[in-house]
């Protein structure tokens, strides 16, 4: 074993072959342990002239070094389970503040889930009678070091920090939502995305659209609006007023179907650049400070049954029909990256040239309803990481479960506005996401939902009457009745695949609970 003088020298040796970074980090997990020996050699060189070498005798008090005991980093929010390094026998731990740590005197560990970031004093109470002293680091949350300012509402072209939409129609449901970044966010800077949908009832297209502007274009939360807007605004016009267009359900041929959906999305997205033009002429703006993405599409039911889709896709993000069924996934266009991370194209004067602009639409005819998604990067590049992984159905897959949740709310809407502020390392940009989901895929998700409240209901008649009055108020709650005590028993209805189950909800103050739970 080293003396203090090997001990000394070793450090010394240390410190010179270490680099300012690492002498940082050491000093920032040891401040404690390096103020008390920082201390010592101050009391030490102040009286440097006075010391004295004091032999052991029989009277002399000699001083025991209080041990320091080394304890694992922790993390804030995460469970947290430390046994101490150390041979000392220890009986009980005290913590310099409240930080949602304990001393488990059983398993020997220090455990629970950090509340707080920081250096926790630990003060250890050993079997002996002694005290032993430890430091704890806990690692901040990352998440809670985000600010979420509002943005100024008297910015100019200012909008909602976030938004959403849904429409039901005959055939299925349209839902999109946006969400400011946390960038954006920690800054109070505005929401650079955009979307929209639509429904025209007489020709039965559905037609949705997101953009994200350009984080380098000072208004491209303007340019984004503008160009969903106005994109939307042609095709409704065109649909209303052309007789070709509002004929689009009766026409079966592809190369027909191509060429009306090429007129449709040619006129659409050439009404989004103009919007832009336009805007920056009137606010006196360069054109290039409302460069965006711009995605498109409609989709609807033919006649004979077939479903039609179209799409137009420039820049990054995606836009993908999933059949869930088969499964596969369709890409309705490509990644438009470039030679650096985060570039990519936008919507410009070169792109609404005829011949571009034409070879950027997308079309697919198939028997089955579509699940139509379109997404800003915000939303693809941390759901799939790669383009690679945008062709594979199982990352579609996965997301649509993730999606499942949001969708099944009281407002899916609201929901899926909120789900998209999801954590994801190092992925901080706007997020926006439009969906047509047929309406097939929306009554399983529902049905889904139905099905758990159902489930739930039928392990409550089954539970003791304490539990089970906990746990009936709570599937009282999910299907809408917030309040059973004022009646003896309530019954809710939730249909599944055509068939009504009646659930019977007893309050346990009752003498017996029918263990069955449910009678159909």
């Amino acid at each position: 074993m080293m003396n203090a003088l090997e001990q000394i020298q070793k450090i010394k040796f240390w410190l010179e072959k270490m680099d300012e970074k690492s002498i940082d980090a050491f000093a920032t997990q040891n401040s404690t342990l390096i103020q008390l020996v920082a201390e010592a050699f101050t009391n030490f060189h102040q009286g440097i002239e006075n010391v004295k070498v004091i032999m052991p005798t029989e009277s002399t008090v000699i001083q025991k070094i209080m041990p320091v005991i080394q304890l694992v980093n922790a993390k804030q929010d995460e469970a947290y389970l430390c046994k101490p390094n150390t041979d000392l026998l220890i009986k009980d731990a005290h913590f310099s503040q409240e930080c949602g740590l304990r001393w488990n005197a059983e398993q020997k560990v220090i455990e629970g889930i950090p509340i707080l970031s920081g250096e926790i004093q630990v003060s250890f109470l050993l079997e002996d009678g002694s005290t032993s002293l430890g430091a704890l680091w806990i690692n901040p949350d990352p998440r809670k070091l985000w600010d979420n300012i509002p943005s100024n509402k008297n910015e100019r072209f200012w909008k909602a920090d976030s938004a959403s939409d849904e429409i039901s129609t005959n055939f299925g449901k349209l839902l999109a939502a946006r969400m400011r970044g946390r960038s954006h966010a920690h800054k109070g800077i505005c929401c650079d995305d955009d979307f929209t949908i639509a429904f025209h009832d007489k020709s039965g297209v559905h037609f949705i659209a997101v953009a994200d502007g350009a984080g380098s274009a000072e208004f491209s939360r303007l340019g984004s609006k503008l160009a969903v807007e106005a994109a939307k605004e042609k095709v409704l016009e065109q649909l209303t007023n052309n007789d070709k267009y509002q004929a689009i359900s009766y026409s079966f041929e592809m190369d027909k179907l191509k060429g009306i959906a090429n007129g449709l999305l040619f006129q659409a997205v050439q009404s989004a650049f103009q919007a832009q033009q336009t805007e920056a002429e009137k606010e006196q703006i360069p054109l290039k400070s409302l460069s965006c993405t711009l995605l498109l599409a409609l989709t609807l039911r033919l006649k004979n049954g077939q479903w039609f889709t179209a799409c137009y896709w420039v820049g990054d993000g995606a836009a993908a029909i999933v059949d869930l069924g088969t499964p596969k996934v369709k890409l309705l266009g490509e990644v438009d990256s470039g030679n650096y991370s985060g570039e990519t194209v936008f919507l410009t004067h070169s792109e609404i040239e005829a011949e571009k602009l034409v070879s950027r639409i997308h079309t697919d005819l198939q028997y089955y309803p579509p699940l139509l998604m379109l997404m800003t990067d915000g939303v693809s590049d941390p759901k799939f990481k790669t383009d690679a992984k945008l062709q594979t159905i199982e990352a579609w897959q996965a997301l649509w479960e993730e999606l499942k949740i949001p969708l099944q709310a009281e407002n899916p809407a609201k929901a899926l506005e909120q789900w998209l502020d999801f954590w994801s390392k190092g992925e901080h940009d706007d997020r926006t996401l439009a969906m047509f989901i047929s309406q097939d895929e929306w009554n399983g998700v529902v049905n889904q939902c139905q099905n758990d409240i159902s489930s739930e209901a039928h392990q409550v008649a089954l539970l003791p009457n304490k539990q089970a009055q906990i746990s009936t108020e709570e599937v009282a709650q999910k299907s809408g009745e917030s309040d059973i005590e004022d009646e003896a028993e309530r019954t809710i209805n939730i249909t599944s695949s055509g068939v009504t189950t009646t659930i019977t909800l007893t309050k346990a103050s009752d003498q017996k609970m029918d263990t069955q739970g449910a009678n159909q």
